[in-house]
């Protein structure tokens, strides 16, 4: 049985597992950025070097997919943590910058390309 959690419902468990700990005070928004950027590298250590068959590999064995899962949830904890130390609503977020995507990346100009800062447009 899977259950949907609520994004703010989730939001408050952290708030209130630092709090219990007293940990929220250590939790300033720049520590907190320093220790995502930590976490994404940490992700990105489970990818470094790998071929796409490799991590192919890692994607169907239970406890390497298991590691993947842990360092992104640390990535959503932290940004989290850092949504409500500065009073954002994630999900109003998500909603306005996927509407400003739209406008900025229409489908008829968009679709099959992606760009690089280098290289410019690429694809089709």
């Amino acid at each position: 049985m899977s259950m949907v959690l609520d994004l703010n419902k989730i939001k408050d468990e952290i708030r209130n597992f630092n709090l219990e700990r007293d940990w929220d005070r250590f939790h300033n928004v720049k520590d907190l950025i320093i220790a995502l950027t930590s976490e994404v590298g940490e992700l990105a250590e489970c990818y470094r070097w790998l071929t796409e068959e490799e991590i192919s590999t890692i994607h169907s064995v239970p406890e390497k997919k298991k590691k993947v899962e842990e360092e992104i949830a640390d990535i959503l904890i932290y940004l989290l943590i850092i949504s409500y130390k500065v009073d954002i609503n994630v999900l109003e977020a998500i909603e306005q910058k996927l509407e400003k995507n739209k406008l900025r990346y229409p489908v008829d100009k968009s679709k099959s390309l992606h760009s690089n800062p280098i290289m410019g447009f690429k694809g089709k």
